[in-house]
């Protein structure tokens, strides 16, 4: 039997209406990327968080920056692997002044005073110095003091030979007074007078000589006569001496004194002399003013 087209076609349109619907997506069903199984969204994606590092290193490690050594020179030092701090100062001939942060250890030096010199290196490698001086006296520091002898008399007159002559000084004449200073125990002063004993003269001549010193000193005097040799006695608390050079006889007495004598030359000679005065045993280091009142014949 033959089929027309017109009745197939109808009978696959009414298949086509009773037939059941397509299965749809159950809850068990997942969509790749976008669900799971139990209905929770999971995103796959990754989303990149930028960090920034920020750099606190002071140096470039291996880099080599300058350095203070001790005795003022230049010297090197390399940056450490961590790049946070520099090595020791490589000085040459040995020996450093830093730190490993990079900072430089103290020095000093010392003079007449004390002066301390502080170096530290900052980060940008620059070395700031401090420099003090301190007049502080330390253990080692010395002091010189001393006396200052200002000599109103002309010197050098520490021997016999070289007495300063004062002049000539006669019975008639007023007493007269010569001044010095001792400097220290080995000062010697010399100095002398001619006495002058003429025919309007009395009795004497009675010689006279006071000292007077800021501390205790030794007072000589010695007498040579023109003609004769001089005869008179020492007062009581003097010591009986010869000069050291000439041998005349004299006395000598220590510290505020009169040492007077009664002077002759004998019985036939004029009683002129020669007198010499000795000023000496001042203490040691000691500055001593003294003055000598003399008087041929009071």
């Amino acid at each position: 039997m033959r089929i027309s087209p017109f009745l197939l076609l109808t009978a696959l349109t009414a298949a086509a209406c009773n037939a059941d619907p397509l299965p749809s997506v159950t809850d068990g069903a997942s969509e790749t990327g976008t669900e799971t199984g139990t209905g929770t969204d999971t995103d796959t994606s990754t989303t990149a968080t930028p960090t920034t590092t920020q750099s606190d290193d002071l140096c470039v490690p291996g880099s080599s920056a300058g350095c203070t050594c001790p005795n003022g020179n230049m010297g090197s030092q390399e940056c450490n692997a961590d790049g946070k701090s520099y090595g020791m100062c490589e000085c040459e001939g040995g020996g450093s002044n830093s730190n490993s942060d990079g900072t430089l250890e103290p020095t000093s030096t010392s003079t007449d005073g004390v002066t301390t010199t502080e170096g530290t290196t900052t980060t940008e490698g620059t070395t700031t110095e401090e420099t003090s001086t301190s007049s502080t006296s330390t253990g080692e520091d010395t002091t010189t003091e001393g006396a200052t002898c200002d000599d109103p008399g002309p010197e050098p007159n520490n021997s016999e030979a070289n007495a300063i002559d004062l002049g000539d000084q006669g019975c008639g004449a007023m007493a007269e007074t010569v001044e010095g200073v001792l400097d220290g125990e080995d000062d010697i002063d010399w100095f002398s007078y001619h006495g002058v004993w003429s025919g309007l003269c009395i009795v004497g001549p009675n010689t006279r000589h006071t000292l007077t010193a800021s501390e205790d000193v030794r007072l000589c005097v010695f007498a040579d006569c023109d003609q004769g040799t001089a005869d008179f006695n020492c007062p009581n608390g003097t010591t009986e001496t010869e000069s050291p050079s000439g041998g005349h006889p004299g006395c000598c007495g220590e510290g505020v004194m009169n040492l007077n004598f009664n002077l002759g030359c004998g019985l036939l000679n004029p009683n002129n002399a020669r007198l010499f005065i000795r000023v000496d045993q001042a203490p040691a280091d000691a500055c001593v003013e003294y003055s000598v009142d003399y008087d041929y014949d009071t």
